[in-house]
């Protein structure tokens, strides 16, 4: 049976409570977010509840998380389809008994619906932080015919709000049978304080990763997931060598044991490897972005990456893929080429470099304004706060 829920007019701090269902807490966008949002809505009335499949690797995170005054649960299952999980989930929701349950990804935003509904919760949000729905390498054709069966329709029957980053990332639900009238967008947010340019932070990474102070770099930050076309952007190092071999390239997400095949013979092929540096997935992200001196984005799919925006708060150039809604976040400060084109990708680099010392001031300045504008976390937990309000008032 489940419990009663509270109701009625918004009350003092903490007088409400938002419990999360993320697969895990670190290596990608929605992790990500999910750790910054919980940390710019501490001092609301909304008491933050975070239950992780598995957090494996991460437990920093976890441990920042309650210091912050986060309640995050480690269910040590990495299956999201599993019936002991969703047991274990269902008893955390009828133990916290949540105003709103909002679950982040196609397989949490499935178990969130099933356990949350079964518990009684009144308000439950679901979380599209992509273009398409991924398949796991195990699953075959009717268990991926089943599963996008099970989101097509559960989305007409189970959330109250879908809440997305990306406007590309709607249409594509849209048209994979997504209900049409519960979405709210809110695009993401950084920490313009945080990520800063800083001239101290790059000497020293530089200097630690053994990168030429006197060299330029191209960087990427990201998950090595098939989706992130890392192929492409081996494709375009190789390209690219033939015109300049002063080019550095810093990667920060992973090793090369990482790569998928593809992206690992693609990198195979680069003649030369030796100014090519990796970096695992990194918690001070905002040491490495000002080692670069031209952030890219290879994806074939996105929904609203982040990394660009934090990128564009360090004051770097970007050229990406015209992946998600790259294209509305640059607006005319990047240069934004076809998917899976490691030719113009490369291009993309040459003209990024080729920048006036005039004309990259000026990409400073304005890509940091427009951070400050647009896109800052403030302006992102603030809405994700009125929608949750919304919901437990009216």
């Amino acid at each position: 049976m489940s419990m009663p829920y509270r109701n009625g007019a918004l009350k003092s701090q903490h007088s409400y409570t938002v419990l999360h269902v993320i697969p895990g807490l670190g290596g990608g966008g929605a992790e990500n977010f999910l750790r910054n949002l919980a940390s710019a809505m501490r001092h609301s009335h909304w008491r933050t509840v975070i239950v992780v499949a598995d957090v494996g690797s991460y437990h920093g995170f976890a441990d920042e998380l309650r210091s912050l005054g986060c309640t995050v649960y480690d269910l040590g299952c990495p299956y999201l389809l599993q019936f002991k999980l969703w047991k274990k989930v269902w008893k955390l929701i009828q133990a916290e008994r949540p105003d709103v349950l909002q679950s982040w990804m196609h397989h949490a935003d499935v178990l969130g619906s099933v356990t949350g509904t079964l518990a009684g919760v009144p308000n439950i949000v679901w979380g599209v932080r992509a273009s398409e729905i991924h398949r796991n390498p195990t699953d075959g054709r009717l268990k991926t015919y089943l599963f996008h069966q099970a989101l097509k329709w559960g989305s007409r029957l189970v959330p109250r709000v879908i809440v997305t980053n990306s406007e590309q990332a709607r249409k594509a639900h849209l048209k994979m049978g997504y209900r049409e009238d519960v979405w709210v967008r809110v695009p993401n947010g950084v920490d313009y304080r945080r990520f800063v340019p800083d001239e101290q932070a790059r000497r020293e990474v530089r200097q630690e990763l053994d990168l030429a102070m006197d060299r330029p770099v191209i960087g990427f930050v990201g998950r090595f997931h098939p989706v992130k076309d890392l192929e492409c952007f081996f494709r375009a190092v190789k390209h690219y060598q033939q015109q300049r071999k002063d080019v550095q390239y810093l990667l920060v997400g992973g090793k090369p044991e990482d790569l998928c095949a593809e992206a690992r013979q693609a990198w195979n092929e680069v003649p030369d490897k030796s100014g090519v540096k990796y970096v695992p997935f990194a918690s001070q992200m905002e040491r490495y972005y000002p080692a670069m001196d031209v952030f890219t984005l290879c994806s074939r799919s996105e929904a609203f990456p982040n990394v660009v925006l934090e990128a564009m708060s360090c004051g770097l150039p970007c050229v990406t893929t015209d992946a998600g809604d790259c294209q509305i976040m640059l607006d005319g400060l990047g240069v934004v080429v076809p998917c899976r084109d490691a030719v113009a990708l490369a291009a993309g680099w040459e003209r990024k470099l080729s920048l006036n010392p005039e004309r990259r001031a000026e990409i400073v300045h304005n890509g940091r304004l427009r951070i400050q504008q647009e896109y800052t976390l403030s302006q992102a937990a603030e809405k994700f706060i009125q929608l949750y309000d919304t919901l437990v008032t009216g």
